[in-house]
C-alpha cells in the first residue's frame, strides 16, 4: 500500500511511467527484500533514462529520512541501568506479583503452609532424623533370676522388681532403669558408664559389683557397693553434690535429694542374690508382705487395710520367715497370728 510520501513522490513524477511501482520496488530493494533479479531489473530501469535516476535517488532519500524518524536511537544498555540505579538506590524494587504469589501470600494460606511444614519436620525428626527407641524389661516371675545386658553386664531381679533398657543402650551410653531391688555386675568400660536411674537417685559405675533398692513408695533409695567405685548423685542432681563409695560402704538418697553416706556393711550384697538378703528402707507394709510373698513363697496378710500405708525399715540376712514377721509386729506394735500356713499381721492403721 502506498503511503503519504509514497503519494507525493508520484505526484512529483507523474512523467514516469509505472511510478508508484517502481517506488515500491526501490523501497523493497533498501530493505533488502528483492531477489538478485529483481535487483538487476532495478538496476537496468535506472540507466535507462536521466529521470529514472532522479526518482531512484529520491525514493532512496525519502526512505531514508523515514527510517531516521522511525528507529530507536542506539542505547547504552550499561549506562543506562547505572543511572537508574543510582536513583532507586533506597527504594524497593517492584516485582510482578502472580496470582499463585498472592494465594500464597495470604493468611490461610500461609497457616496452611506452616501445619505442613510442622507435620513434615516433625515426620522427618520422628522418622529419618531420630530413630523411637524400643525398651525391653527384665522381670522375674517367681523367685530370683539372672540377666544378661547386651554388654555382657549381669543384673539380678526378684519379681518385684522391674529393669528397663533401651534398644539404644551401650550405642553411646549404658543406661537402666529400676523399679525395686536390683544386684549389678557391670563390664569395664571407661568410655561408657553405667548409670541406674531409679526413683530418687542416680548411681554412675564404670564396672562394679553393687546393690540398688528402690521402689516409688519407699522413703529412700539404698545403694550397697560389694566391689570397686561407685558414684552416688540425687536424681536430677539439683545440688550438683555426688557420695563416692567404695567396697563395704552404703549410702542413702532421700525424696528431697539429700545424700547420706553410711558405715561400712556388715553384710554382703551378693547374698542377695541368693535370696538370703531382704532390704526395706521406709517401705509400705503391703509392699513388705508382697516381697515377702516374693521371695519366701509364704502368704502374709493385714487384718486392717490401713496397716498396708505403715512403713518398716529392717534388713535380713538369711532370716526365715517367721523371724522377719517377729521384727516387724515388735517394731510396729502389732500382733502374729498363724492359721495354717497363712500368717496373719494384726494392729492399727498408720495416720
Amino acid at each position: 500500500m502506498l503511503n503519504c510520501l509514497s503519494i507525493e513522490m508520484t505526484m512529483k513524477n507523474e512523467n514516469i511511467l509505472n511510478s508508484d511501482y517502481w517506488y515500491e520496488t526501490i523501497t523493497a530493494f533498501k530493505q533488502g527484500e528483492l531477489s538478485e533479479q529483481e535487483v538487476q531489473e532495478l538496476y537496468l530501469w535506472k540507466a535507462e533514462k536521466p529521470e529514472h535516476k532522479l526518482f531512484f535517488e529520491e525514493v532512496e532519500k525519502s526512505w531514508k529520512v523515514s527510517r531516521e524518524r522511525n528507529q530507536f536511537p542506539e542505547f547504552n544498555i550499561v549506562k543506562a541501568w547505572n543511572a537508574v540505579k543510582a536513583q532507586t538506590i533506597d527504594c524497593k524494587e517492584v516485582k510482578s506479583i502472580s496470582l499463585w504469589v498472592n494465594i500464597w501470600q495470604a493468611p490461610v494460606a500461609k497457616a496452611a503452609a506452616a501445619v505442613l511444614l510442622l507435620a513434615c519436620i516433625t515426620w522427618a525428626m520422628s522418622n529419618v532424623v531420630f530413630t523411637k527407641p524400643t525398651f525391653t524389661d527384665l522381670q522375674s516371675f517367681g523367685g530370683m533370676k539372672e540377666f544378661y545386658l547386651p554388654d555382657s553386664s549381669k543384673v539380678y531381679v526378684h519379681d518385684t522388681t522391674t529393669v528397663r533398657y533401651a534398644s539404644t543402650y551401650g550405642e553411646t551410653e549404658r543406661i537402666v532403669y529400676l523399679d525395686g531391688e536390683a544386684f549389678f555386675e557391670v563390664q569395664k568400660n571407661e568410655k561408657k558408664p553405667f548409670t541406674v536411674l531409679s526413683f530418687r537417685s542416680r548411681v554412675v559405675v564404670k564396672g562394679t559389683k553393687f546393690l540398688v533398692c528402690s521402689r516409688a513408695n519407699d522413703s529412700v533409695d539404698v545403694i550397697k557397693v560389694e566391689e570397686g567405685k561407685v558414684a552416688v548423685l540425687e536424681k536430677y542432681s539439683r545440688s550438683g553434690k555426688e557420695v563416692m563409695l567404695t567396697k563395704g560402704m552404703t549410702c542413702t538418697v532421700d525424696r528431697i535429694g539429700n545424700l547420706r553416706k553410711g558405715e561400712t556393711m556388715n553384710t554382703k550384697p551378693a547374698v542377695w542374690r541368693n535370696a538370703d538378703l531382704l532390704i526395706f528402707t521406709g517401705t509400705p507394709l503391703n509392699q513388705v508382705v508382697t516381697d515377702l510373698k516374693s521371695r519366701t513363697g509364704v502368704d502374709v496378710k493385714l487384718n486392717n487395710p490401713d496397716m498396708g500405708t505403715c512403713r518398716f525399715t529392717g534388713e535380713f540376712d538369711n532370716a526365715d520367715v517367721e523371724e522377719i514377721l517377729q521384727v516387724i509386729a515388735l517394731s510396729m506394735n502389732m500382733q502374729i497370728e498363724k492359721q495354717g500356713s497363712l500368717y496373719i499381721l494384726k494392729g492399727e492403721g498408720c495416720k
